[in-house]
């Protein structure tokens, strides 16, 4: 069971979590259990001579940690939202009027279930111990990890996928005024040649922040959108616009849209633009012209 403690009720796992969960244990939406093991930077190795002869040389021993109880709660942000979520899992009811939290205990080969699906929500996107995990606050000692040899093999060879397609896409196939038009979007400062620039663009992609890159492939996917005629506002007058009454905000070159939900005070916690250079309202204005994707949502805030 999973409680918002700021309310104190019973909650669902978020629909985008459980979306990421059935990508990350293919396998145990199909019915197969998901193992613990230790991390391999915590076992524990000593020195030992054999009990049933001392009279041999000490032999290296490898045992796993001890079990480690944990309070099953911890604090994550929507993805929908940005809002801050305080949850707890318990695996019966528990007394919202007490203080008191009732442990768990996680150790070396647990199993969990198909039908601890909440179970493995906690310790994938709460639970601070668990290696590569997606919890917001992590321990310095991850101790354990799941066991999933399979979804990393296919992890590391879709990493190397995206990564060839990502040079194939910037090196080859985008015609070189495409990539200029995204050095000029994304407030970049050009090179001198065309290839110096190919690979100035392919390598700020790879090391951007999601929103970053996601307006990248925006700008990349649009070459093959047809341009059309428009008679609204131009876009600076748009960005002006919408920055005089709050839709949208800068800090620093990081715009947010504001959160229209509530009394319209809040902002949305994730950006839907970021310049690495250009810090004002031209960066943006910049990089709307060539990505119309972006510019026919900024339109429809009215």
């Amino acid at each position: 069971m999973l409680y918002d403690l700021s309310t104190n009720q019973l909650i669902g796992i978020p629909e985008w979590a459980e979306e990421e969960m059935k990508q990350d244990f293919p396998d145990f939406f199909k019915g197969k259990p998901v193992q613990l093991c230790a991390n391999p930077d915590f076992m524990i190795t000593s020195m030992k001579v054999p009990s049933h002869d001392y009279n041999q040389e000490p032999k290296l021993f490898v045992e796993p940690p001890a079990d480690y109880s944990i309070k099953p709660r911890g604090i994550m942000f929507d993805k929908e939202d940005g809002y801050q979520m305080h949850i707890q899992y318990s695996e019966g009811a528990i007394n919202t009027s007490s203080q008191e939290v009732r442990k768990i205990t996680i150790r070396h080969n647990m199993t969990v279930q198909p039908y601890e699906k909440e179970f493995l929500f906690y310790l994938q996107y709460l639970c601070p111990i668990i290696k590569d995990n997606k919890s917001h606050r992590k321990s310095s000692r991850p101790i354990f990890k799941f066991d999933k040899p399979e979804v990393e093999a296919k992890n590391k060879i879709d990493a190397a996928r995206a990564a060839r397609d990502l040079e194939n896409l910037i090196y080859f196939d985008a015609p070189y005024t495409i990539v200029m038009k995204a050095i000029n979007g994304l407030a970049l400062t050009p090179k001198d040649s065309e290839e110096e620039n190919r690979v100035m663009l392919h390598d700020s992609i790879k090391a951007g922040s999601e929103t970053f890159r996601k307006n990248a492939f925006e700008i990349l996917n649009s070459y093959q959108k047809k341009q059309e005629v428009s008679s609204e506002e131009t876009i600076h007058e748009l960005v002006n616009r919408l920055s005089s009454e709050g839709f949208i905000k800068n800090e620093d070159g990081i715009w947010y849209l504001r959160d229209r939900r509530g009394d319209g005070t809040k902002w949305l916690k994730n950006p839907f633009f970021e310049s690495i250079e250009e810090k004002n309202a031209f960066a943006l204005i910049d990089h709307l012209k060539v990505n119309e994707e972006l510019l026919d949502k900024l339109r429809k805030l009215k």
